[in-house]
């Protein structure tokens, strides 16, 4: 994919590291850490979101009555580096809307690390209703606009 020219890279260890800490602090609890920042930390073009793995699990909405927000959920295998690409257009959207911040969540599992990227363009599921009646007519366009990618 050419087209995705803006990245964030994804600190594995310091998440593993972090999801530890929770899990000691409260062993019960099912660990879950929440990234949420604007793309001060971004970088251009990485050839890596081009070459590197990629492995998609799902798509969606989220069940939020209020403000539904779409999701892509992605697995990134254990001891992999990993990073997020997105298109300038998402990019560029988050970046003009400043009350709709970049967020991503990771679960751990059994067999890695599961990361739910979050894109809050709810606007675009009232504009799918309105017009053609299902919310669900942009969700292709959305689920090209981000990915997880780890190396290989």
């Amino acid at each position: 994919m050419a087209d995705i020219v803006r990245t964030r890279i994804i600190n594995v260890d310091k998440l593993l590291k972090q999801l530890e800490e929770k899990q000691v602090d409260n062993p019960r609890l099912i660990p879950k850490i929440a990234v949420q920042r604007g793309f001060e930390y971004e970088k251009g073009l990485d050839f890596k979101c081009i070459s590197w793995s990629t492995y998609p699990v799902g798509s969606g909405w989220t069940n939020e009555i209020s403000d539904r927000d779409f999701f892509i959920d992605f697995y990134i295998p254990p001891d992999k580096k990993a990073i997020i690409c997105t298109t300038p257009v998402l990019a560029a959207a988050l970046t003009a809307e400043t009350d709709k911040p970049f967020l991503y969540e990771v679960y751990p599992t059994d067999y890695g690390l599961h990361v739910r990227i979050t894109i809050g363009l709810s606007e675009v599921a009232d504009a799918c209703k309105s017009l053609t009646g299902n919310v669900n007519c942009a969700d292709s366009i959305l689920s090209r606009q981000v990915i997880v990618r780890y190396e290989p």
